[in-house]
């Protein structure tokens, strides 16, 4: 998956993510649920794989983590994990520790975007960078 518009992209972009889910608020809340859950551990992997320099475990858990976060409207953390993907796929690994880095941000930001959400407070594309919940 190749992720357009980083420039442009939102936090959360629940507008977006509802109209693929044709409406169904219940159907993203349990994704983001499931991304809630999910997200730390592929982030462990990820930041495993960076650890060792292994380019391939690099890419492909980069993968699976953009497409957890894209899937449930996290267009930013998915920018951030789709620029490491590439830098797996390329073999480039000399600023994989920075972009983890951005990608964790993004990450934060998104955990803190969809409690909002799910809380029932966000908006429409909800843009908010709160502070760190150990991801890693």
């Amino acid at each position: 998956m190749k992720l357009d518009g980083a420039a442009t992209a939102t936090v959360l972009n629940v507008n977006e993510t509802l109209a693929r889910f044709g409406g169904d608020r219940n159907l993203l809340l349990e994704m983001t649920a499931i991304l809630l859950e999910d997200a730390p551990r592929l982030a462990r992997q990820l930041q495993a794989a960076i650890l060792t320099k292994n380019s391939a475990a690099i890419a492909s858990q980069a993968h699976a983590l953009k497409g957890l976060v894209a899937g449930c409207g996290g267009e930013r953390a998915a920018h951030a994990a789709q620029a490491l993907e590439d830098a797996g796929h390329r073999g480039i690994l000399d600023h994989v520790a920075t972009q983890f880095a951005k990608l964790e941000d993004e990450l934060h930001s998104l955990f803190n975007a969809i409690y909002a959400y799910r809380a029932g407070s966000a908006d429409e594309k909800v843009a908010v960078r709160e502070p760190h919940h150990g991801l890693t």
